[in-house]
């Protein structure tokens, strides 16, 4: 019998977590599977771990595990949930978020995609569900990444594109691919499953897009203002001096490229008015600005201050009140 695991990872978000899990306990156990869902706590310090107690013992889906990483950071709680997976004899671990809404069949579409000839790791689509307020009149439908959103197409992807890498809230990997690629890179303090993820296709491993892998996202009103979006680009911009590839022209660190594009992009945003751009197209310009300045900033750091640069990028990649 194969032998399924849910991994959430959770931090100071009881609330948030219960409606997941009410929505995970619905989701269909597939046929031929026993199913652990293993919730991680990262250091809560609500009422996160009392409320799982209370779930475990008439929990519907399988087995539900409470487990507690005390170090602070997801890459760290992943891993414990590895870990624990590990132990229990997992063959399959599915990674999911603590914001999330299942279909009934998410798990079935998991057994399916991860059968004898399937990839050793994939993700899926993640939908967004909008407020009822909608989307804001500045929001561009390539800024989804930054609300959780994740859609290449219909179609399976297997190789997927170059730059592709299963986004944490909808990520799939066999066990055994952890025995040869390692775990998720403790030195992430962000953008972890990118960095899986491409480590996987650099190492040849077989890693696939299906949309049948799909979830849904609800988006708080909270996220939807520019204040949000552009720390996220910030963050998502990071990127130590020590990843500046072989061989690229640089100055101070910083490709040359990219200068080049940041004084475009300032020229443009402060033209945009007199050319009656539309607001969302003005800020895409504006968060891409964001996003360079957030490598320039973390290459100077982590060259200038590198006994300083851990602390700074752990303060930049944890969110406060749920937003960044």
């Amino acid at each position: 019998m194969k032998r399924l695991a849910v991994v959430i990872c959770t931090w100071n978000r009881a609330d948030t977590l219960a409606d997941t899990l009410a929505s995970l306990a619905a989701v269909r156990m597939p046929a031929g599977c026993t199913v652990d869902v293993l919730v991680v706590d990262n250091n809560s310090h609500d009422d996160t771990q009392a409320r799982l107690r209370e779930r475990e013992a008439a929990w519907p889906l399988g087995r539900l595990h409470a487990l507690f990483e005390p170090r602070q950071g997801k890459q760290f709680a992943l891993n414990t949930g590895i870990a624990r997976a590990r132990e229990l004899g997992c063959e399959v671990l599915a990674f999911t978020d603590d914001d999330i809404v299942f279909p009934r069949d998410w798990l079935e579409q998991v057994d399916a995609v991860f059968g004898a000839d399937g990839p050793a790791l994939a993700g899926g689509r993640t939908e967004l569900l909008w407020p009822e307020s909608g989307r804001p009149d500045w929001y561009d439908d390539s800024m989804q990444a930054i609300v959780g959103g994740v859609d290449l197409g219909p179609e399976r992807l297997a190789p997927p594109p170059p730059d592709y890498a299963p986004a944490g809230a909808n990520l799939v990997a066999r066990t055994s691919l952890f025995d040869r690629v390692g775990g998720f890179s403790e030195a992430c303090f962000r953008h972890m499953d990118f960095e899986f993820g491409q480590r996987c296709l650099r190492r040849g491993e077989a890693v696939a897009y299906d949309p049948r892998l799909c979830v849904t996202a609800p988006i708080e009103p909270a996220m939807l203002t520019r204040r949000y979006f552009r720390r996220w680009s910030l963050k998502a911009g990071i990127s130590p001096w020590q990843e500046l590839p072989a061989g690229e022209r640089h100055l101070g660190w910083v490709p040359l490229w990219l200068y080049r594009q940041l004084l475009q992009d300032m020229l443009a945003w402060l033209a945009a008015p007199l050319l009656c751009e539309p607001a969302a197209t003005r800020f895409v310009r504006e968060l891409r600005i964001w996003r360079a300045w957030g490598l320039v900033a973390s290459r100077w750091i982590s060259r200038l201050r590198p006994t300083a640069y851990p602390a700074w990028v752990a303060q930049r990649s944890q969110k406060k009140g749920n937003v960044y």
